[in-house]
């Protein structure tokens, strides 16, 4: 039975620990969610973890019941459940109006919410104390390999002076512990310029992402951008310098997601299976 002293606020405070903890394994609802704020929540769990708030515990869920007694309680309390097959169509139907493409700004928050779910701590766009030109790098291993992408870019059109900056721009996301970059790569980084850096890196380079599928998506894509005239050239260094880094530095390799691979924002951090799928996509 449950208590009859859980209160709303109750419910609200578990709904707020549920957003900043997510929903533990096993206590996913199958039919039914429980609906706050444009959110959804699996009840049984929401009553659970809102005894904690009212009697000092979480209550055991074998001491009442889901479906109609959870869902009541909930109802009498001002919430509103509804069947989660209707919740996918809903979700689906919001997400159609928040989906702005490849540019979506919800899908960057998302990615840095999911990868807060996982890591902790995200820095977002990062900048790394570094110069941005071969000669900044010239007592690294791969001072080399460096100079010789940026002749490759130099003699490509002929732009010589496409670097412009001091310092590396900003990463995207910066991971502190365990400590690697996560780039989000819109179609302008597939270009001519980047497939000739990518084919030049050398072969014991550790890479986050696949290079033979970054290749053929800048032969697929082979994406313009002539504002400045050297903005090709110029992205594809800085993408190339971000994915040195890890191994000038001592981090772990640098992750790249193409933002056309996955509608990122449809991904839910408060959900396990949703963090899991993410995980998945970042080893």
């Amino acid at each position: 039975m449950i208590p009859k002293n859980i209160e709303r606020e109750h419910i609200i405070k578990a709904i707020e620990e549920i957003k900043r903890n997510g929903v533990p394994k096993g206590r996913n609802s199958r039919k039914f969610l429980l609906e706050f704020d444009g959110e959804y929540y699996p009840p049984k769990y929401v009553i659970s973890l809102a005894n904690k708030y009212a009697n000092g515990e979480i209550l055991d869920s074998a001491q009442f019941s889901g479906g109609k007694e959870t869902n009541d309680f909930l109802r009498n309390l001002g919430f509103n459940i509804i069947e989660r097959s209707k919740a996918k169509k809903e979700r689906e139907r919001k997400l159609s109006n928040i989906h702005q493409g490849e540019r979506c700004p919800k899908c960057k928050e998302t990615i840095r919410k999911l990868l807060e779910k996982i890591y902790g701590r995200v820095e977002e766009n990062y900048k790394f104390r570094v110069g941005i030109l071969p000669e900044d790098f010239k007592n690294s291993l791969y001072y080399s390999e460096l100079k010789k992408i940026y002749e490759k870019l130099q003699d490509h059109r002929g732009h010589k002076d496409f670097v412009k900056a001091k310092n590396l721009p900003n990463c995207d996301f910066f991971i502190p512990n365990p400590g690697f970059i996560v780039e989000f790569d819109e179609s302008q980084h597939f270009t001519l310029p980047r497939k000739i850096t990518l084919e030049e890196y050398p072969t014991n380079l550790e890479l986050g992402f696949s290079k033979e599928k970054w290749i053929r998506l800048c032969e697929k894509i082979d994406a313009k951008d002539n504002d400045p005239p050297y903005r090709d050239e110029q992205r594809a260094w800085y993408d190339t310098l971000r994915d040195f880094l890890p191994a000038i530095l001592g981090l772990q390799p640098t992750v790249r997601l193409f933002a056309k691979d996955f509608v990122w924002c449809s991904l839910n951090p408060n959900i396990p299976e949703d963090v899991d799928r993410f995980r998945k996509m970042i080893k």
